[in-house]
């Protein structure tokens, strides 16, 4: 049961860092890779951290007030907020970003945080492709010639 809290925690935190919903978020099938790689950088004290943030953000509804409490709670802080932004890339981008020298020197280097596309899910899964309105090259079918093409206008943005 703890290790759900856990999860849960993880899960509010990228989503209130990401603005995407818990549901999105879990329909990648990156969320337990995304949250191993998390930990293993992090150690198990800052995990703990930003788990626990996460359950904290959970309790407010999305919008500016949860905006701000993540800013305050976890991207303020030196420690959390490194980790946040990489967090934030891998979920666009599907790709860890290291963290900076000032936060090596304070808590350790980690074998695992160096920087790659964590896998090829994680390339396709990425959410970019869909804040852009697009699809990953070379992963998902879109159609013969769809790149030579401009993305399609959501109805929101239309005028």
């Amino acid at each position: 049961m703890a290790e759900r809290g856990h999860r849960d925690g993880f899960v509010a935190l990228s989503a209130a860092l990401t603005g995407y919903d818990s549901a999105a978020l879990w329909a990648t099938g990156c969320l337990p890779e995304y949250r191993r790689q998390v930990a293993a950088v992090a150690g198990p004290a800052l995990m703990a951290r930003l788990d626990g943030a996460g359950m904290d953000l959970a309790t407010l509804p999305p919008g500016p007030a949860r905006d701000g409490a993540a800013r305050e709670m976890v991207l303020a802080d030196p420690d959390l907020g490194a980790l946040a932004r990489s967090l934030i890339q891998l979920w666009y981008l599907g790709q860890w970003t290291p963290m900076p020298a000032d936060w090596v020197e304070r808590n350790g280097a980690r074998r695992e945080d160096v920087a790659r596309i964590l896998s090829p899910r994680a390339y396709r899964e990425g959410l970019v492709w869909d804040a852009i309105g697009a699809h990953p090259m070379g992963a998902k079918q879109q159609g013969f010639g769809a790149w030579a093409e401009e993305p399609p206008v959501a109805p929101e943005d239309a005028r």
